[in-house]
């Protein structure tokens, strides 16, 4: 039986529980509620303005965490040849401790003339253990294991409420941002410890020859790379760009807004994309590569109106309440931001097409796009009309790029089937 057989064997023989998109969707949910407690609690505690430094921390862990394992992870996933994808994940691990290292000595010598803010130190310390924790979450999802996977991702936003609320009791207010690169550490050793993650292949990988793996993936890497920078630049680049022009409170304030009106393609659509990728790689192009993708969008469509209908619904009532200390303006650019999530919701998942076909370049031009939408709506808007005109510019001129998205995977699937 051949690596890509063996690969379409597991994923069929896998437990209905592992391939639940619901399930994976209840851990993500676990996740981000894990967030808007911690955002809650640091609201009250130390006020809007320390909030925005907590906020700024966790925008760069999750923006650096996943890139600098040069996306050799997402290579595995979707490498057909189960030794090669052993090979990339192992690299994958490789790279994330080697650049956190330097990244940490390259702030010690800048620390040496101008004084590093503690949320810098703080999320820079998260960088290895959270990108090792992503690593160990991509090879449970290219085996299938969406439930797994989200619960290996979702462990160190649950861990940072036990670590605040333990700051908080004790009162160690630096704890807020420390709270960063401990949860992150912690989560990372209880899935090593629990055995969270399946196999890695390492006897696989020792009959590799590594570095003929790494330049065989090297186009990809140069493709995917510097797309999917631009891409976490857009999501949480956006938040530290608003925190250098406006100051933290409104650096904070457009984070939560961002993280409140993508939470229904938070929750689903990173499983949605486990699972339709792994499927899409065990079915290979045919004929059923188009039935596939039919069906997928239609489910994805359905969820996602139905979804962000509800959440227009109660973001009015509810953020008022829970969120007093960002004002108004917190519910406003919530609001304008969900159409823009309800199209995210159903492209997000089809992303990998275009990489999984061989249009690197369209894929990249796709990221370029993005980039410039969140870039731009935060320079030439945001000095006029502040936080609600840059909600505003940033989904109109996004959701076209998303909707562009859509049209191209469709047409890829169909060009190579």
């Amino acid at each position: 039986m051949s690596s890509t057989q063996a690969d379409s064997a597991k994923h069929a023989a896998s437990p209905h529980w592992a391939r639940s998109v619901g399930g994976a969707a209840l851990w993500t949910l676990a996740q981000h509620g894990s967030f808007f407690a911690c955002a809650w609690w640091v609201s009250w505690w130390a006020g809007a303005e320390r909030f925005g430094a907590f906020g700024q921390g966790l925008a760069l862990s999750a923006m650096l965490s996943a890139a600098i394992t040069f996306r050799l992870e997402y290579a595995g996933q979707l490498e057909r040849r189960q030794r090669r994808a052993a090979a990339l994940f192992l690299l994958a691990q490789r790279s994330a401790w080697g650049i956190c290292a330097l990244l940490l000595a390259a702030l010690a010598v800048v620390h040496q003339w101008v004084r590093v803010p503690l949320w810098l130190w703080a999320s820079t310390l998260a960088l290895a253990p959270q990108a090792a924790t992503l690593v160990l979450a991509s090879l449970c999802a290219r085996g299938g294991d969406v439930v797994r996977a989200a619960a290996l991702r979702s462990g160190p936003a649950i861990i940072m409420v036990v670590v605040l609320l333990l700051a908080w009791a004790l009162g160690w207010r630096d704890g807020i941002e420390w709270s960063i690169p401990l949860s992150a550490w912690m989560g990372w050793m209880a899935a090593r410890l629990l055995g969270l993650a399946n196999n890695s292949g390492d006897d696989g990988v020792r009959r590799t020859d590594a570095k003929r793996v790494a330049a065989f993936h090297l186009p990809f890497v140069r493709a995917e790379l510097p797309g999917f920078l631009l891409n976490v630049s857009a999501n949480h680049g956006q938040v530290l760009l608003i925190g250098a022009m406006g100051g933290d409170a409104a650096a904070g304030t457009a984070a939560l807004a961002l993280r409140i009106a993508m939470l229904p393609t938070s929750l689903f659509g990173l499983a949605l994309a486990d699972r339709l990728r792994s499927r899409v790689v065990a079915q290979g192009a045919g004929t059923g590569l188009i039935a596939l993708l039919r069906q997928a969008i239609k489910r994805m469509a359905a969820l996602s109106l139905g979804a962000h209908v509800v959440a227009a619904l109660l973001v009015p009532l509810l953020l008022p309440l829970v969120f007093p200390q960002q004002g108004a303006v917190l519910a406003q650019m919530v609001m304008w931001l969900l159409p823009l999530g309800m199209i995210r919701l159903v492209a997000s998942p089809l992303a990998f097409m275009l990489p999984w076909r061989g249009w690197l370049g369209l894929s990249l031009l796709g990221q370029c796009l993005l980039f410039a939408c969140a870039l731009l709506s935060v320079v030439l808007v945001f000095p006029i009309s502040g936080l609600i005109g840059v909600a505003i510019a940033y989904a109109i001129s996004a959701a076209g790029v998303y909707l562009g998205y859509i049209v191209m995977a469709w047409a890829a699937a169909r060009t190579d089937t």
